[in-house]
């Protein structure tokens, strides 16, 4: 059985290959997910940015920032969609980053959740997204 061509076809081969092999899927056919770092520096890249610019515009310390970039820190779930917010990253490039945060991703079957995915839809800057969540009675980022 060939490697997997993409993330999306990863989880059916490691299903299949445990229902074939009597042992567990081997270290050399394992897919790793993409760390934080990595990700943000691509972005970062991506738009000419520097780790303190993002954090600044994500409203993060720096410091905290900084420790996220050397991939000392797990960062919150709000502070990985302020950085989205940041980033003016879309839907999925979002649930990317909650992904490989290990966070959860956004649902519309939640209220603060339906809120913040339409700011993000709607390309809201992160200020005027914590004043919709505000005024929804949300919690903001």
């Amino acid at each position: 059985m060939d490697h997997p061509k993409n993330d999306m076809n990863y989880t059916e081969y490691a299903i299949e290959w445990m229902k074939t092999h009597e042992t567990p899927l081997p270290p050399d056919h394992q897919m790793a997910l993409e760390s934080i770092p990595s990700y943000l520096n691509k972005k970062l890249g991506e738009q000419n940015l520097s780790t303190a610019q993002l954090f600044e515009a994500a409203n993060t310390e720096r410091s905290t920032g900084y420790k996220i970039m050397n991939g000392q820190l797990l960062p919150s779930r709000d502070s990985l969609l302020r950085v989205a917010f940041a980033l003016g990253l879309d839907v999925n490039e979002v649930q990317y980053l909650l992904k490989v945060g290990r966070r959860a991703r956004l649902t519309p079957r939640d209220s603060r959740d339906a809120a913040i995915l339409h700011c993000i839809i709607k390309h809201t800057p992160l200020l005027e997204a914590n004043l919709v969540l505000f005024d929804a009675g949300e919690e903001p980022l």
